[in-house]
């Protein structure tokens, strides 16, 4: 039996640390061989990004793999709530209610604007309406991530979405997640940007406008003509002051937020795909 050990607290952001590392850096060699076993038992205070690399490992598994729900029953419970026991082979009961703040961990293989409606119908519920005109603009933004993930990445597992609200803290938490050829790997087929040197430029270079790794005049693998405007706007949107983004894959890390340059860190180990973190500031009102 081959086992993954996954442990920590989740308490802080992708600039400042204290993120639960051992799910992202468990990706890399569950791509190369997964697991049999997932533990789960010293896990603590889970975010979006770590429910969809969980839910990313259990798709590899194809579902098949073992898993050791948390210790603590508040992490028990939020694992279960958000339908990660849909990806694991679990003898534990997950008749739980899913959590209203929540949007359950999905695993999807074609486009759908499904995942951002819910999105819209959590920002409603939880924070009483969103400001004139945010709902199409939030929705092309989702969907543009969610349709890059799928025409771009040729992800074995087409990608992994999570979201969570937290009204206390006046913020919407998004992840976008694949398994696919990095965004490094895409670009590079494009002779435009093939001399392109590392991870860190890649991921820059991908949020500005245009930029894309479809030859012109060609059709993604969705047979659709790319615009090469989802990364760019959403970084867009962000530097604004409406929210804050990473971007992980390969072995660079970068974030994007108002008033600073973009934070590019090393990803060691690499992540063996692309991770799109989304941190949507909220103003309530119509």
């Amino acid at each position: 039996m081959s086992r993954v050990r996954i442990w920590g607290t989740d308490a802080g952001d992708f600039v400042g640390g204290r993120l639960i590392w051992s799910a992202l850096k468990a990706l890399a060699p569950a791509k190369a061989q997964p697991p049999t076993e997932v533990d789960l038992s010293d896990l603590a205070l889970v975010r979006p990004y770590a429910i969809a690399a969980l839910a990313a490992i259990g798709c590899l598994s194809r579902r098949k793999a073992r898993i050791v729900l948390p210790l603590t029953h508040d992490s028990r419970d939020y694992v279960v709530r958000n339908g990660l026991l849909e990806f694991f082979d679990s003898t534990d009961a997950g008749k739980l209610s899913p959590s209203p703040r929540a949007i359950p961990v999905r695993q999807l293989e074609r486009v759908s604007a499904t995942f951002a409606d819910e999105i819209t119908r959590v920002w409603e519920s939880e924070f009483g309406g969103m400001p004139g005109g945010l709902r199409p603009r939030l929705a092309d933004h989702l969907d543009e991530i969610v349709r890059n993930a799928l025409s771009h990445a040729r992800s074995p597992i087409g990608c992994v979405v999570a979201a969570q609200a937290y009204p206390s803290r006046s913020l919407i938490e998004i992840a976008v997640l694949d398994l696919g050829q990095t965004i490094r790997g895409h670009l590079a087929q494009n002779p435009l940007h093939a001399s392109i040197k590392n991870d860190r430029d890649a991921i820059i270079l991908a949020t500005g406008e245009g930029v894309t790794g479809t030859r012109a005049g060609a059709l993604n693998e969705l047979g659709e003509p790319n615009s090469g405007i989802g990364l760019f706007e959403l970084r867009h949107y962000c530097e604004s002051g409406g929210g804050e983004v990473t971007i992980a894959s390969g072995d660079a890390m970068v974030t994007f937020l108002e008033g600073k340059a973009p934070v590019a860190s090393d990803f060691l180990g690499g992540f063996p795909g692309c991770l799109v973190a989304i941190r949507f500031f909220v103003e309530s009102g119509p």
